[in-house]
């Protein structure tokens, strides 16, 4: 017992908190892999079918992915209109995380935050429950340069402010997430330019559908972006996609 209690550090999240793990046990992601892949993946499926199925597998996410950054980025978020931190928040992040930093922000009444001590642009504070719990936690926040932390490591260990650093943004009128508090990979579009493959791959010829996939997605992405800015793009893009989608159409079925 003493010799496991030595390595709390590797089992126990509560020591693991200055560490980024998504907010997410061990155990919780292994338990989610192994939910989604059972339904494609039995435990009797052979090698060869593996292969397929397991392609087949990453093309559903590849396209659920696609379809929640698209959403992520186009649609509205219902938010107060005094709510100025939760209107900067539906801008940069997506839905999902939006509404995982909503339950913070709507912790925040519940706190109030105590000025310590300051010291320039240095504040440090103590964020207590109106309750009267004990919950309580210390606090630094640098108002020149909009970085600080908190004791309960929250957003070292999730990748969002908690709500006791909402409630000190509150406090000293910050009406922006800071850039310090921001984690890329929660943004909308993230991940819609990243490559996870070597270009070579894509000379091979036998590329994989998944490859395939990825790679037109990205390139796809890429143009669109730039096609959106002005309205002779856009119109240009849309009459090209029109005889893209009529020349595949023919050649799938002139192949059938």
């Amino acid at each position: 017992m003493q010799g496991i209690f030595n390595i709390r550090q590797r089992w126990i999240s509560l020591w693991n908190r200055e560490t980024f793990f998504v907010g997410m046990c061990s155990t919780g992601r292994s338990e989610s892999t192994n939910n989604f892949f059972n339904a494609w993946l039995p435990i009797t499926t052979g090698l060869h079918n593996f292969v397929t199925k397991y392609e087949a597998a990453l093309i559903v996410v590849c396209e659920r992915e696609s379809a929640e950054d698209f959403a992520s980025e186009h649609r509205y978020r219902q938010v107060g209109p005094h709510q100025a931190l939760l209107k900067d928040a539906a801008k940069i992040y997506t839905r999902s995380m939006f509404h995982k930093l909503q339950d913070q922000f709507d912790q925040v009444v519940c706190f109030v935050a105590i000025e310590r001590h300051a010291e320039c642009n240095v504040r440090q504070l103590t964020a207590k429950s109106h309750s009267g719990r004990a919950e309580s936690f210390e606090l630094q926040i640098n108002l020149e340069k909009l970085t600080g932390n908190c004791g309960g490591e929250f957003f070292e260990y999730v990748g969002l402010p908690c709500c006791y650093l909402l409630k000190v943004f509150s406090k000293y009128d910050i009406l922006k997430i800071p850039e310090a508090f921001i984690m890329t990979r929660w943004t909308i579009g993230a991940n819609k330019f990243l490559r996870s493959y070597d270009e070579s791959q894509l000379e091979e010829d036998n590329l994989r559908h998944a490859l395939r996939h990825s790679h037109l997605s990205l390139r796809a992405s890429n143009l669109f972006k730039k096609a959106s800015k002005m309205k002779e793009s856009f119109d240009f893009a849309v009459l090209k996609l029109d005889e893209l989608e009529s020349y595949l159409q023919n050649y799938d079925n002139a192949l059938t």
